[in-house]
């Protein structure tokens, strides 16, 4: 396994202690590991170019581990009193669609979408809304608002991108 995935597998790791940490009530202990996480995220793409170790498990792994950590704590969050209900569900539309979009790609094409600028800008603002959220920082559900509209914007991104390549393979 390339060390660009065991980097991203270390995110994935990081979700549980992030949510135990957060639901015992240490949510600087928590936003802290986040951090990591979000730095772990930065440093995987680096290194697996670099490296010239880009794979089709790492094009994959990266975002699934990424969604698998904003959905573990939001979803928490939202138990937990900190969110909207109708804030979580409007997160969730485009964070299931894209995922099935991908799964649909490469079941039906073989093909995996390389990640895209409206997809980084809204990953980007979700860790930010997130971790304002976690340590209650004012402004936290406006920037999830903008993460969501964001990851709205990627969703569709992706669906016109995965409709051309299909169009193009």
């Amino acid at each position: 396994m390339s060390v660009a995935n065991l980097i991203t597998l270390s995110r994935g790791i990081a979700i549980v202690p992030i949510v135990f940490l957060l639901a015992s009530g240490h949510r600087w202990a928590a936003w802290w590991l986040f951090g990591f996480a979000c730095a772990t995220d930065l440093v995987d793409g680096f290194v697996a170019r670099a490296r010239n170790e880009v794979t089709r498990l790492g094009q994959v792994l990266d975002p699934t581990v990424d969604k698998a950590l904003y959905v573990s704590i939001l979803c928490l969050l939202f138990v937990v009193g900190d969110i909207p209900t109708a804030t979580f569900a409007l997160f969730l539309i485009p964070q299931a669609a894209i995922g099935l979009g991908a799964v649909l790609l490469r079941v039906r094409k073989n093909a995996v979408q390389q990640a895209r600028t409206p997809g980084k800008v809204a990953s980007a603002l979700a860790f930010g809304a997130i971790a304002f959220l976690i340590v209650r920082w004012p402004g936290g559900v406006e920037l999830l608002y903008m993460a969501i509209g964001a990851a709205f914007a990627a969703a569709t991104d992706y669906a016109v991108c995965g409709i051309k390549l299909k169009r193009t393979t």
